[in-house]
């Protein structure tokens, strides 16, 4: 298992706070599935911004978290290097609200489905102190991992 700090995620992933949505990572077996977590605190800038008055975590900062996690499995997965890989297809269903009273840590736990030929399949699920949240599908392009087909000569 490898485990990686919020430090080691940002330079990773090439983002930063606030836009982070990820505090700890944890590879549980390679090419396969990952943990993260991100904790959730009355500070967080979201909460001053989106809803204030209901205290809601947004929905796209969710599906953020999910995306950084399987990304981050990804490139623990396969030959990666400084090559980036990029999202291009979403498909998720959200369950319920993460709110600052109901929620003090999410779970992000990512699988991968498939890769093949520079894309991945992969889902992640979203746990808000052990309940489901939200669950999606996702998909991403390794550009660098693609076939180029041979020229005919």
């Amino acid at each position: 298992m490898m485990m990686k700090t919020a430090e080691q995620i940002s330079t990773a992933l090439e983002i930063t706070a606030p836009f982070l949505m990820i505090d700890n990572y944890e590879l549980i077996e390679k090419g396969k599935t990952a943990i993260a977590t991100k904790s959730i605190s009355v500070d967080d800038w979201f909460f001053e911004c989106h809803l204030p008055k209901s205290g809601v975590m947004p929905g796209t900062l969710q599906i953020e978290g999910m995306l950084q996690t399987l990304v981050l499995l990804i490139y623990d997965s396969f030959e990666h290097g400084e090559h980036r890989a990029y999202v291009n297809n979403i498909n998720v269903k959200l369950m319920k609200a993460v709110t600052v009273a109901t929620c003090s840590e999410l779970r992000y736990e990512a699988t991968i489905l498939s890769m093949r030929r520079g894309i991945c399949k992969g889902e992640v699920i979203a746990l808000c102190d052990g309940t489901k949240i939200c669950a999606g599908t996702f998909s991403y392009a390794s550009p660098h991992l693609m076939a180029v087909p041979k020229s005919a000569e």
